[in-house]
């Protein structure tokens, strides 16, 4: 009997058509899931940037004003749109192939089911690109496309009542897959005006930035000179603390106003649970127009960070990865963007004020700032120190280890300098005295104190201890420095006061607190309250600082280190002889602590293909 074949061009069209909606509906499905809304999340356009990148074309930035805005999830408009692209994308990879592979397989028994197959099996490896190994995904990818080569050869040979009945089946199927996100979406924003005045905000994050290598914190090298100008004419808080010594958790602190403990994202396999509140999404409900141009992966918007934010630039970065991140998106490409959304801002004459978050990554390791910031603070140097993390290791040469510092040194001057061409900027446009700019870091840096190099190993003071600089001309008094602790949680509260927008009010001293009306009250500096402030280290170290002594607990062995930072600021000496009455207060406040404070219990997985995960292991933070 002759074999029966379908007409060429008809079957390729038909079935990427079919598995183009297939795809598209996965695509949603997982799009729902990570609580990301954007065209460029689409698993379609992420595996088609890494083409674009071997051909250095970064094809997010071509059009970021129609591939980054957040979608709702729960517009069905917006889910039209999202399902469209991915639909559209796919359909353009497929038919190609479905034609190509429908003419080779013309002349085989069976060729049509074959062809099928092998698009279907293209079809699903789109759909599901980096997800899986690329081992699992070629396993799964075969054996569906072995379950389709059976079923179209069924299909073909039987009914055409069975034909149209798993068609109808197949169409039902792809629609509620596409309408799953809807389920699945997280809260749509309802925007208000700006009240008339309200300020611009100018949030700034420097990695790895410690509070003791800022002049304006008397260190004797000028490191900072942009910086220290602000907080001559702001106030500055000489203790601030960051609850955890590496960059994910601790600006989702300072996003979300909570302790790692409580948001829950405690490793680089977590992402923020959907119905957590952040800075820009509250700023962005009262009427601000809301940018943040980054420079790290931990702040990839996949774990939750680009939420409220109109444009959030986190693909620059995404097109190179380890070391080259680092070195390819540096302060100055940062500064550059963010120059260019004030002008675009000024140029728009838009009315409603601007809430702009920058995170500079170029202190981080290694430590290589270009010139002349690499020369400036040791330029006698003739030795082999190159700032490169790995070499730095006890019992090194300490002539060494001083220029290793002294290139950490330049990168913070490199940065502050980008800085001050932002600054530069808000004074050309007449906006600066508008603007309440914040300066801070997430965490500090090590250099041998305790033995160890860079970050992400302790909980000392040397990693936890970040500056803060706020100004706000005619409501932060000038020259103001605030003594006692203060934690990095307590930030975005603040700037909510300053802008006089409602923060949430603490229930207890544990919670964040708005820390406005210790520099914009009149009279002499008051020092902050007295407030514990806790540390915690992928959920394996902990830590309680109380202003006066500090406990650093290891949660595995049970290790116990005492400090009292009054005599010992620097944590050298651990006092296991401390009075039995405060090493147990120490102890109560902290068991406390950890027994009530609870992660948001919709945290998920953070949806990494397998390229991030290997630009996380480059930097030492994915095993």
């Amino acid at each position: 009997m002759a074999v029966r074949r379908m007409p060429v061009l008809p079957l390729p069209f038909a079935s990427s058509v079919s598995f183009s909606l297939f795809s598209a509906a996965v695509n949603l499905y997982a799009l729902g899931g990570s609580g990301a809304g954007r065209v460029r999340d689409l698993r379609i356009i992420r595996l088609a940037r890494r083409v674009a990148d071997q051909l250095d074309w970064n094809l997010l930035a071509s059009a970021p004003a129609w591939v980054h805005p957040e979608r709702s999830l729960r517009s069905i408009g917006d889910v039209a749109l999202l399902f469209a692209v991915a639909a559209t994308a796919t359909f353009c990879v497929l038919f190609p192939i479905a034609v190509a592979v429908s003419f080779a397989a013309r002349r085989l028994p069976r060729g049509s089911a074959i062809a099928v197959s092998i698009v279907s099996m293209a079809a699903l490896g789109l759909a599901t690109g980096g997800l899986l190994s690329p081992m699992m995904n070629a396993v799964v990818c075969s054996l569906a496309a072995l379950l389709v080569f059976v079923a179209f050869s069924l299909l073909t040979s039987s009914s055409q009542w069975l034909s149209r009945s798993a068609t109808a089946g197949l169409a039902i199927a792809i629609v509620a897959c596409a309408l799953a996100p809807l389920a699945k979406g997280q809260r749509e924003s309802v925007r208000h005006a700006a009240r008339a005045g309200a300020p611009n905000i100018l949030l700034i994050s420097i990695d790895s930035l410690r509070a003791d290598h800022l002049h304006a914190y008397g260190y004797p090298r000028r490191t900072s000179p942009n910086i220290d100008s602000l907080a001559a004419d702001g106030a500055l808080f000489e203790t601030v603390i960051s609850p955890t010594s590496w960059t994910l958790p601790a600006h989702m602190t300072l996003m979300t106003s909570l302790a790692p403990e409580e948001h829950g994202v405690i490793t680089n396999r977590l992402r923020l649970g959907s119905n957590v509140d952040t800075l820009p999404m509250r700023l962005q409900r009262s009427g601000y127009t809301t940018a943040g141009f980054v420079s790290a992966t931990y702040l990839d918007g996949i774990y939750g960070f680009s939420r409220g934010f109109d444009e959030y630039d986190d693909y620059t970065l995404l097109r190179v990865a380890g070391e080259k991140s680092r070195a390819a998106v540096t302060s100055r490409d940062v500064a550059q963007r963010a120059i260019g959304f004030l002008n675009r801002h000024a140029a728009a004459r838009d009315a409603r004020p601007f809430f702009l978050f920058l995170h500079f990554f170029d202190v981080h390791y290694n430590y290589n700032p270009p010139q002349p910031y690499a020369r400036m603070f040791d330029s006698a140097y003739t030795g082999r120190a190159t700032g490169d993390v790995d070499s730095i290791h006890q019992g090194m040469a300490s002539r060494d280890l001083h220029h290793d510092v002294a290139l950490y040194d330049g990168e913070i001057a490199w940065v502050d300098a980008n800085i001050g061409s932002i600054l530069d900027t808000l004074r050309r446009h007449g906006i600066e005295d508008n603007t309440i700019i914040a300066i801070t870091a997430d965490h500090g840096e090590e250099f041998l104190e305790h033995g160890q190099a860079a970050h992400y190993k302790t909980l000392y003071d040397e990693v936890l201890r970040v500056p803060l600089v706020v100004r706000y001309p005619g409501h932060v008094f000038s020259g103001r420095r605030v003594q006692g602790q203060v934690r990095l949680m307590d930030v975005a509260p603040t700037l909510l006061t300053l802008a006089r927008l409602p923060a949430a009010k603490p229930r207890s001293g544990n919670q964040a607190r708005s820390l406005a009306c210790l520099i914009t009250s009149p009279g002499p500096p008051r020092a902050a309250p007295l407030l514990p402030a806790f540390g915690d280290l992928r959920g394996e170290v902990a830590s309680v600082r109380t202003g006066g002594a500090k406990l650093i607990r290891n949660l595995r062995t049970h290790r116990e280190e005492f400090y009292d930072l009054v005599s010992d600021p620097g944590e050298r000496t651990n006092l296991d002889a401390l009075p039995k009455t405060q090493r147990d207060q120490l102890r109560v406040i902290l068991d406390r602590w950890r027994s009530t404070a609870t992660a948001n219990p919709s945290n998920a997985q953070a949806d990494l293909d397998e390229e991030e995960k290997a630009t996380l292991r480059s930097l030492g933070y994915m095993q």
